[in-house]
């Protein structure tokens, strides 16, 4: 009993005293991991990431906190951060990397900072089937390659400009309030509506959509131009005839000019000398 109530005792003491140095020689404490945040085990068992990516254990922090964040990442089947100043560009670019096998759902909907968002090549999340970017008014530029993805948020992002998107099985592509989207692509074997009313920047469209037809699509509005008279041009050999008779007419004013100036230079003046 004696023996079984001082290894419960140490047991605490290990603990509790979690973050105190053990003393070496000359009375010096060796650094001692910091506490862990109890939400970090919990994502791991749920496969749920609900929280700023600051949140995430660091390896400025702790050497081996580098590989922890890693574990919850990859054991994640969805990530979800939203409405974050903090969150930029580098943390969805670290998830993709590190394309966790079984992650269904990314969304960061409402992040300020956002400004690309880039999930390539087709085998990077390979599970992955729903994207929300939805209320990021700083993307500008959307790149995904993906065989799994079903549904893609893009809507109220105004300064998105370039879409690329390869996903055959992608079946609903939100675009709504997408004010200056000037660049789209899109492969899809699966989707059969597509409304780019509200995309009135559109410049480029390519379409690779065999289920999408012509009376699914809804184009912005265009304002008709103010009818105008043709303008009365001469004919274009006209004009190069009128171009070549000018520039036939600077080469001789140019040579001319050049022949006086010669000429002027090799006379030797005469003198009238009175004897």
């Amino acid at each position: 009993c004696e023996r079984a109530h001082h290894k419960s005792r140490h047991e605490r003491a290990h603990i509790m005293g979690k973050g105190k140095g053990k003393k070496g020689k000359g009375g010096s404490s060796d650094p001692q991991e910091p506490p862990h945040d109890p939400g970090w085990e919990r994502s791991v068992e749920n496969g749920k990431w609900d929280r700023p990516s600051e949140a995430l254990p660091d390896a400025s922090q702790w050497p081996t906190w580098g590989a922890l964040r890693e574990r919850i990442l990859t054991n994640s089947v969805e990530i979800t951060v939203t409405h974050t100043q903090s969150l930029r560009d580098a943390f969805p670019a670290e998830v993709v990397k590190l394309s966790p096998p079984n992650l269904k759902k990314m969304e960061f909907r409402g992040s300020p900072n956002l400004s690309q968002f880039v999930c390539s090549p087709v085998a990077s999340c390979a599970a992955l089937q729903t994207v929300d970017l939805s209320n990021c008014v700083s993307l500008q530029f959307v790149l995904i390659q993906s065989s799994n993805l079903e549904f893609l948020n893009l809507s109220r992002c105004p300064s998105l400009g370039k879409v690329l998107i390869q996903c055959k099985g992608l079946r609903s592509l939100n675009l709504e309030a997408c004010d200056g989207l000037h660049t789209l692509m899109l492969w899809s074997d699966s989707l059969m509506e597509l409304d780019l009313s509200s995309c009135k920047e559109l410049r480029k469209l390519e379409l690779y959509c065999p289920e999408l037809y012509e009376d699914n699509i809804q184009m912005p509005k265009v304002k008709p131009l103010a009818p105008t008279d043709d303008p009365k041009h001469k004919p274009i050999a006209g004009l190069l005839l009128e171009n070549y008779q000018e520039q036939q007419r600077r080469d001789a004013d140019a040579r001319e000019v050049e022949r006086k100036q010669s000429t002027t230079s090799s006379v030797v003046p005469f003198t009238h000398m009175k004897v």
